[in-house]
């Protein structure tokens, strides 16, 4: 009776009912689809961490980055460099061409990434802070940056990590992921956005 007496306002009511279901729908579609995968790292092994002056042998680190594809799409990766650095100072750095990657959805992917620096050993004052902090047990914190297209949308990440060697804490630290807004940007640069 309702409907009889008020057609205009059933109708009005049925709009708005639409518009309010596309408008949900359209943002669970928008959030589903712009989930960015969650990166973490760690340093699985190293060699090299004597001094330069002593004649060691280059720095070496093989880090394990874990990408968690929380989205129902997977995510297609290419990681375009990598740098390991200690207070600041770079000490290793990956080859340009690591390889591409997927990560299917609502999964978990490892990637080995292999650093390795360009000198013999250390620096003096590198080595005196790691193996300082070493010697007294405590964590050493390297600084891990990698840059990655993602194939799916056009744009670079940068994914900054903080991994401690000797794998203390034993659990991966969580990257923090920039959206680099200029194309052409290389893994020694500074994210944009």
């Amino acid at each position: 009776n309702f409907a009889q007496r008020h057609p205009r306002l059933v109708s009005a009511l049925l709009v708005c009912i639409v518009l309010l279901l596309s408008l949900a729908l359209t943002a669970l579609l928008i959030t589903v689809s712009c989930i960015p995968p969650e990166f973490s790292a760690t340093v699985a092994s190293f060699d090299g961490l004597g001094r330069s002056s002593a004649g060691g042998v280059a720095p070496t680190f093989r880090l394990a980055v874990r990408v968690k594809n929380n989205d129902v799409w997977r995510h297609c990766l290419k990681p375009r460099g990598a740098v390991v650095e200690y207070e600041g100072v770079p000490i290793a750095r990956a080859a340009d061409d690591l390889g591409e990657f997927c990560v299917p959805a609502r999964s978990v992917v490892e990637v080995p990434v292999v650093a390795t620096g360009e000198g013999r050993g250390l620096p003096d004052q590198v080595y005196e802070g790691v193996e300082g902090r070493r010697q007294r047990q405590e964590r050493v914190p390297l600084a891990v940056r990698l840059t990655l297209d993602d194939r799916r949308k056009d744009w670079p990440m940068l994914l900054q990590c903080t991994a401690m060697l000797d794998g203390r804490p034993d659990l991966p630290s969580r990257c923090l992921l920039f959206i680099m807004v200029e194309r052409g940007l290389h893994g020694d640069d500074e994210p944009s956005g």
